[in-house]
């Protein structure tokens, strides 16, 4: 069974995604300082939309640096820097868009029967230590009733 669901997983991502893209389209200092560099992320070619303002009619997303971030480093080593957080976001964004792809399908072809299930509980069995002496010694039966009963367990 876990075979098959793995390569179940397997085949929808190889059919499922093409690439999420990082684009850095801007760098800018703002009123505190720091270093902005405005990143633009495609997922198959679709723009991801964020919260910031537009910048050039692209959508974009924020990362902030400062001299700490970069100190000592040489420009390769800086674009380095950058280049890294730019792919973990879109690390993310491939993880993101691969949970809601599969949440769709479970949601579409695997919870029909869920819907209108109930489930109850009327008692509920809980271990306790009565003595505090570290070991637990007794389970209490408690209903939604009000009830309780307290049975010892032996060790």
């Amino acid at each position: 069974m876990k075979f098959i669901l793995t390569l179940f997983f397997c085949l929808l991502t190889t059919f499922a995604f093409a690439d999420v893209i990082g684009e850095i389209v801007s760098i800018d200092k703002d009123v505190k300082g720091s270093i902005r560099v405005w990143t633009q992320y495609k997922v198959d070619g679709v723009e991801v939309e964020s919260r910031y303002p537009k910048i050039g009619g692209k959508y974009v997303f924020c990362s902030r640096y400062n001299a700490i971030n970069f100190a000592g480093m040489t420009d390769t080593q800086i674009k380095a820097r950058i280049d890294f957080d730019v792919k973990q976001h879109t690390k993310s964004l491939l993880r993101n868009t691969y949970i809601s792809v599969v949440n769709d399908d479970i949601i579409a072809n695997h919870l029909g029967t869920v819907v209108g299930s109930t489930t109850t509980t009327k008692d509920l069995k809980i271990n306790v230590d009565t003595d505090g002496d570290g070991v637990i010694d007794a389970e209490v039966l408690i209903k939604t009733d009000g009830s309780q009963s307290i049975s010892p367990i032996s060790p």
